[in-house]
């Protein structure tokens, strides 16, 4: 039996001739997918954008060392992007982000399912992958986030989430640990230099300390000149007392009293007396001129002054003999001023004592310093120890720093330029596109339901058919009688 190709019109038979097998294919897949549309639970989708920037940060070059940095290649910046679409579809992320809106909010069917939690977790990352959709652009360096969840709100919610773990796990990622060590070192560190700089300052307060080299020096400045002043008035002391001593030795070789001679009215008989020998011998040498020596007139004369003589030598002895004992004034002279040596001496004893005090004051002070000295120089040794240790690591923190915004030149910040949307039409099941989708099928399966039972179906049913498949004329033709 030979097959020929069925024409147009043949097929359009065919179809007329199944129309009813057309009509119930066609009907059932239509009603599947009206059933379909009736039965599925409308999704929302949440959107959000993510744009990775390159080359943004500017990293100053303290140590001019940095070498040039040469701008990233297409392929390096397409696996820093496809880096960070892993990060967001990492199993711990996810499971962070279920664990932050809450299981019972996103998937409320399994978290009352009964199973246990690693199961229900497994469960829900599953579903969360089959939901989330991690979109890289092939020409851009935009990353595209959405999800789909029953409720609007949770929708939203989780997007941002998701948003929200990503950057702390960028960070985390990305993160320089040399840099978080350093800073925990150099933090401890400046305590240190904190508590030494305390204890030296405690030190000098207590100490009244506020240079301990230029307080030596003022003191010893200070103990220079105050001994200085001591040697002048201890010189004084000594003088007066040496004063003093001659004045005690002079004071013993002079008499405390001494005997007067009689005067005033004592002496005057004397005086008369002597007065007129005088007149005598005035009148003697006037009668010279015109008496001779040895004439009665002289001798009478020369017997009177001799006779005035004696009486006046006897006058003389009498008032001697008459003397009186009084105070020296020499003894009383050197009294006083013995007086005012002592007191002298003893107002140049007060300011030597007190001199002698202070210095012994100010020799005090130099010692308790010298004593204090090795402390305080301790106390120093360790305020430079753990400040210099301080630099250093400050140094390194800055060193570190540096490397770790070198580092970030070439992994690159992802920025998020569009926020999550807050869907209000389901974007899941899409009827419209459903609905055609089921014609469309419900078209195809029929006509090809139609074709294929017609194919398996080898009865002739036409004169036609005969002349197809014989290959021969039809020479007659009967009619059925109804």
């Amino acid at each position: 039996m030979v097959i020929s190709q069925p024409t147009i019109r043949d097929t359009i038979v065919t179809f007329f001739r199944r129309k009813f097998t057309f009509l119930l294919i066609f009907g059932g897949v239509c009603l599947a997918g009206a059933l379909y549309l009736l039965v599925t639970t409308p999704l929302y989708l949440s959107t959000a954008a993510l744009v990775v920037r390159f080359d943004q940060h500017t990293v100053p070059n303290i140590d001019n060392t940095q070498p040039t940095l040469q701008p990233l290649g297409s392929n390096e910046r397409r696996e820093i992007i496809y880096s960070d679409a892993d990060i967001l579809r990492s199993p711990d992320l996810l499971h962070r982000t279920i664990k932050e809106v809450g299981l019972e909010r996103l998937y409320p069917t399994i978290a009352s399912n009964g199973h246990g939690a690693a199961r229900q977790d497994d469960e829900a990352l599953k579903a969360f992958n089959a939901d989330l959709v991690v979109d890289v652009g092939l020409q851009s360096d935009v990353i595209n986030l959405s999800f789909l969840n029953p409720v609007p709100q949770v929708a939203h919610d989780t997007v941002q989430a998701l948003l929200t773990q990503f950057s702390a796990q960028e960070a985390n990622v990305y993160a320089n640990p040399q840099l978080k060590f350093t800073e925990q070192e150099a933090q401890q560190q400046r305590d240190k230099l904190t508590t030494a700089q305390q204890a030296l300052s405690q030190f000098k307060s207590g100490h009244q300390i506020s240079d301990f080299d230029q307080q030596i020096k003022e003191l010893i400045k200070q103990r220079v000149d105050v001994a200085s002043r001591l040697n002048t008035a201890q010189g004084r002391v000594s003088d007066a007392e040496q004063r003093e001593a001659a004045l005690k030795e002079l004071l013993g070789a002079v008499p405390q009293t001494v005997t007067t001679s009689a005067a005033g009215e004592q002496y005057r008989g004397v005086d008369e007396v002597q007065g007129q020998i005088a007149a005598l011998k005035a009148k003697r040498d006037q009668m010279e001129s015109t008496y001779r020596p040895g004439s009665p007139v002289f001798n009478q004369l020369n017997a009177s002054l001799s006779s005035l003589e004696a009486s006046a030598a006897a006058s003389n002895h009498d008032a001697r003999s008459r003397g009186m004992t009084q105070t020296n004034l020499v003894y009383e002279n050197i009294k006083t001023d013995l007086l005012r040596a002592t007191a002298e001496a003893q107002g140049a004893r007060e300011p030597a004592q007190l001199l002698a005090t202070q210095l012994g004051q100010v020799n005090q002070e130099i010692s308790d310093l010298e004593a204090q000295q090795s402390h305080y120089d301790d106390l120093r040794r360790n305020v430079s120890i753990e400040d210099a240790a301080y630099r250093s690591l400050a140094i390194r923190l800055a060193e570190a720093r540096v490397e770790a915004n070198r580092n970030a030149e070439k992994i690159s910040a992802a920025a998020v330029i569009a926020d999550p949307s807050m869907p209000e039409q389901p974007a899941r099941p899409r009827r419209k596109v459903v609905a055609f989708a089921t014609v469309l099928a419900a078209l195809i399966l029929a006509c090809g339901g139609v074709l294929a039972l017609d194919a398996f179906d080898d009865r002739l049913r036409s004169a036609r058919d005969v002349t197809q498949v014989l290959r021969v004329p039809v020479l007659a033709t009967f009619v059925k009688d109804t």
